[in-house]
């Protein structure tokens, strides 16, 4: 299945490159510039294209600041009823001064610890392997986005190439994660 990664409009150019190097990371992810279309226009062609759930990543003054989850299920558009702010990130040309050329990725698992429940919900949305435990374990898949709990804040999500352990991605650190105790909220309808 496909992924849909996807802006806010008028996004930043730092918010597209972010974008852009996490279509890099994720296999089945597929960026769909947003321009000034909507997003039933966005829901629209990731429908065309076999996607199950949209990503939308907003900025605050340039940088990348919250993750918004929908859901496409038939003909209707669902925001998924959580809250995902980030409090930074590090793209993948901050850290590699001389980066080198990646290919997407055939495979990805997601490593964490216990507890950790934003890996539970992006394992669901990248549709992907959720395993607890060592880094080691996991060579053979070529991208690792290994989740790491942080005190004072949610998690840190970075992406690490299997075979060289070098970043394939950028490093996320996530400020707060929340469920909001409410069903899905239905945002629109695609068909009349």
């Amino acid at each position: 299945m496909v992924v849909v990664l996807t802006t806010s409009r008028d996004a930043s150019i730092r918010l597209r490159q972010f974008v852009n190097e996490l279509e890099l990371a994720i296999p089945n992810a597929v960026k769909v510039n947003r321009g000034r279309s909507g997003l039933i226009d966005i829901a629209s062609v990731a429908l065309g294209i076999g996607a199950n759930y949209i990503v939308m990543f907003t900025s605050f003054h340039g940088n990348p600041s919250s993750i918004v989850l929908y859901r496409i299920r038939e003909d209707t558009l669902i925001r998924l009823p959580y809250v995902i702010t980030l409090g930074g990130v590090k793209l993948l040309r901050d850290l590699l001064p001389s980066r080198p050329i990646l290919s997407k990725p055939a495979s990805m698992v997601i490593v964490t610890q216990p507890g950790v429940q934003l890996a539970l919900i992006l394992s669901e949305v990248f549709e992907v392997s959720l395993f607890y435990g060592n880094l080691d374990d996991y060579r053979n898949f070529e991208s690792i986005m290994y989740i790491k709990p942080v005190r004072g804040e949610c998690c840190e999500v970075s992406f690490i190439d299997g075979l060289t352990y070098a970043p394939r991605g950028p490093i996320i650190k996530v400020k707060r994660f929340k469920e909001v105790n409410a069903p899905g909220l239905v945002v629109k309808r695609l068909k009349a």
